[in-house]
């Protein structure tokens, strides 16, 4: 019965098999690697070289994915690709290939309702410049506010019911109006890996227009104070510091500088050594002013 057992186990022995070697690709920079170790090489160069053209930042990390599939793909049909490549020329490989014209196509069209926010960044900051307690200029642009108000109320419960049925419109709908992460909307969508462009491009994008289309909100041409100081065009910003740095309003300037140099409230509080209510009041402010001194509907 023991030497039945050794034979057993013996037998068992010649059937196992060692792990294969992990595949190593030659490149023209450093000799043969993994693909492993071709991504930890490449990805912070890829990183750096995608923020440097202004790729938006929050789709930077599924572009890089999908530039290294592409370099998986090519690597398993010719695994000496890499091999008359320098570094500088494997990172733009990748980068060529990360679905940069797919993400142009649809940021072309990308409508935000800009009408509702500064902008800054700060989800404490949403607000609808005329809506505060005591506002009695503009009243025609207090109302139109208010109007506005009452339409994004009215649009928000006639798509509700319109697509209630339909989990993916729900969730596209809570990604646009909302600040929730493009991941976590399509994993509520159920539109995980490929499916996410699609959701994207047939479903996101189509309401985000159907959205801007009742609320009246697609102008062409249209553009923020913010775009015009990112244009180079800064002579309103100082014109509007030095009328308060001259009437002794420090404050005021530091937070229209601060708004125009896309500062956090934390480093505005800091800068004033002022509470977060109060900040915020002179970022409201500051943004109202540098609507009316650019020519901005607010």
């Amino acid at each position: 019965m023991e030497i039945d057992r050794e034979a057993l186990r013996a037998h068992i022995r010649t059937q196992i098999r060692p792990f294969p070697s992990e595949q190593h690709y030659p490149t023209g920079w450093n000799g043969n690697m993994t693909f492993a170790e071709l991504r930890t090489t490449l990805t912070p160069s890829i990183n750096r070289l995608m923020r440097y053209y202004r790729y938006v930042e929050v789709d930077i990390p599924d572009m890089i994915q999908h530039g290294f599939m592409r370099l998986w793909e090519e690597l398993s049909k010719q695994s000496d690709l890499l091999s008359t490549l320098d570094q500088g020329g494997a990172v733009k490989w990748v980068m060529y290939r990360s679905g940069i014209s797919h993400y142009r196509k649809f940021y072309r069209r990308e409508m935000y309702l800009e009408d509702l926010a500064t902008r800054s960044g700060d989800p404490d900051e949403f607000i609808i410049d005329g809506y505060e307690g005591g506002f009695y200029r503009d009243h025609a642009r207090y109302a139109e506010a208010v109007d506005l108000r009452t339409d994004i109320e009215q649009v928000m419960t006639f798509m509700g019911e319109k697509y209630q049925h339909s989990r993916a419109h729900l969730a596209a709908l809570y990604y646009i109006t909302t600040s929730v992460a493009l991941d976590d909307a399509a994993a509520l969508a159920e539109r995980s890996g490929t499916k996410k462009a699609w959701w994207l491009t047939s479903v996101v994008k189509p309401m985000r227009e159907e959205l801007c289309e009742l609320l009246g909100l697609e102008r062409p041409g249209r553009t923020t104070w913010q775009e015009k100081v990112r244009a180079g065009d800064d002579t309103p910003l100082l014109h509007l510091v030095d009328h308060f740095q001259k009437a002794g309003d420090d404050r005021m300037a530091v937070a229209l500088r601060g708004l125009a140099k896309n500062e956090s409230t934390q480093a505005m509080m800091d800068q004033l050594d002022l509470p977060k209510t109060h900040v915020h009041y002179l970022r409201r402010k500051a943004h109202q002013e540098l609507n009316r001194a650019y020519g901005c509907i607010a």
